[in-house]
């Protein structure tokens, strides 16, 4: 184990208690700061570095123009201006570059994507395609249906716009009262609307949101917990995007009123309510002792036991998780090799990893993949790929993470990562100091969650600095064993 030397350990502790941190600031940034911040962090994201897109901000409203080569690194371009705090709404005007892949191939990957895609059972989705831009058409159960319905199209290859047409039949027979009951606690519930005041009003089954969030991502969340299987529309136009208007003495009685009881019907809610697991829901058994979730029982796809366990993690007062499910495919199991053959196929399908070549092994229906990517994203994208292939039990994701070295200086990653802690982290509660020495940088501090304590920990390693240390302290459910940092072997 690692350890800093004395000498620094000692300045950390000093520095931490005499300066005032920067995350607890909370005067509004001004434009210039608001574009600089999402220009630099469009510097840091890797693929984005190679296209050149405009920033221009007028009044928290941030219009990003440019080309980029697919519509994936349109929409994280997106998602970069979107957690930026002070940012109120976004226009994405940056075009995608025209494929070489034909209309044809694009709507045969299409359809393929729908057809294995577990939260849309039986798609009447017809596909049409020209020059890139797919069409979707058809009738869904849900909200949450139709919008996995787009993001499975937008992950092909080649597609550079989805033009979604597809309409929700509204067959269910939930009173207005029961939806409001249900988004009003799933909101409760989640870790990331734990400081959050929104008030929930449902009228003829039209969702009606009104409060304020700390940015538009966690605006656009909000709208996609409220799209459970009954409602017909979500109003999310009465949410500001204000975090100073966030209040931390709600995340602090939220915390202190878990029970296990509690946590346990907060888990049951939320795999009912989901798209895909609502099904399976059921089949799972939750037990949970001292905060610690225990998940046991059999799902029929790999994909669906990591999506329970994400859904665990994403509910208030949860320290630990024990995910026990075991996947058993209900029709007859493919051979490894029709495996690994379905799983290169997938992994070619997608855009994020188009210039990628991953090498994939199966043994037994479990799945190995080597190879390099040249980000955590591209990472998590092949693992949640291979993870939604029939007939796969568990992924072994052995994909190493080749980045460019960022060149950056200590000081440079050190200023890098004080700004993303400020304008991405977006909480006052936040207390955070940074040093860095021969790249690695070294955090110490306190954040109330361990959502925000990972959120650090990934604006690390987005900022150029390498083994990150985290010494940082949570406030609010100390796990029941094991160390309260992170230092690498």
């Amino acid at each position: 184990m690692i350890l800093p030397k004395q000498s620094l350990a000692a300045s950390l502790i000093a520095v931490f208690l005499i300066c005032s941190p920067t995350i607890a600031e909370s005067s509004s940034p001004t434009a210039a700061e608001i574009r600089s911040a999402i220009k630099a962090d469009l510097k840091d994201a890797g693929r984005l570095s190679e296209n050149k897109i405009e920033v221009a901000v007028e009044s928290g409203i941030i219009t990003l123009i440019g080309t980029v080569v697919s519509l994936q690194d349109r929409q994280i371009a997106s998602s970069i201006a979107k957690r930026t705090r002070g940012v109120e709404a976004v226009q994405n005007r940056i075009l995608v570059e025209r494929s070489a892949r034909s209309d044809s191939e694009i709507q045969s990957d299409v359809q393929k994507v729908l057809l294995i895609n577990q939260s849309v059972e039986h798609p009447p989705i017809t596909t049409e395609v020209s020059g890139g831009t797919v069409g979707l058409l058809g009738k869904v159960d849900s909200l949450s249906q139709k919008r996995i319905a787009e993001f499975a199209a937008a992950g092909v290859r080649g597609v550079s716009e989805v033009d979604n047409q597809i309409t929700v039949r509204m067959s269910s027979d939930r009173s207005d009262e029961e939806l409001r009951a249900e988004i009003s606690a799933l909101i409760v519930q989640s870790v990331y609307f734990d400081n959050a005041n929104i008030d929930v009003q449902v009228e003829d089954h039209v969702a009606k949101l009104s409060g304020a969030v700390g940015s538009v991502t966690a605006k656009e969340r909000l709208e996609q917990v409220a799209e459970i299987w009954g409602v017909a529309a979500v109003d999310v136009s009465g949410v500001e995007v204000d975090p100073d208007k966030l209040d931390d003495s709600l995340r602090k009685q939220r915390y202190a009123d878990v029970s296990d009881k509690s946590i346990t019907d907060a888990v049951r809610r939320s795999f009912e309510a989901d798209p895909y697991l609502f099904s399976r829901a059921t089949g799972i058994e939750i037990v949970v002792d001292q905060a610690k979730v225990e998940l046991s029982g059999t799902v029929d796809r790999s994909f669906i036991r990591t999506r329970a366990g994400q859904l665990v993690h994403g509910v208030v007062g949860v320290r630990r998780i024990a995910n026990q499910l075991e996947v058993e495919y209900p029709e007859e199991k493919p051979s490894d090799e029709t495996i690994i053959e379905e799983t290169q196929q997938a992994l070619a399908r997608s855009g994020h990893l188009d210039r990628r070549e991953i090498r994939v092994h199966c043994d037994r229906a479990h799945v190995s993949l080597y190879g390099l990517v040249d980000s955590e994203l591209e990472k998590r994208v092949a693992h949640s790929i291979a993870d939604g292939v029939a007939g796969v039990v568990h992924v072994n994701n052995s994909l190493a993470v080749e980045a460019e070295p960022s060149g950056k200086s200590d000081q440079q990653i050190e200023k890098d990562l004080n700004r993303k802690l400020k304008y991405a982290l977006l909480d006052r509660s936040d207390q955070i100091d940074v040093v860095v020495e021969d790249g690695v940088a070294i955090l110490r501090g306190h954040v109330d969650t361990w959502l925000q304590w990972q959120t650090a920990m990934d604006l690390t390693v987005e900022a150029g600095a390498h083994h990150p240390h985290n010494m940082i302290r949570v406030r609010y459910h100390p796990p029941h064993s094991g160390m309260r940092y992170f230092i690498p072997q």
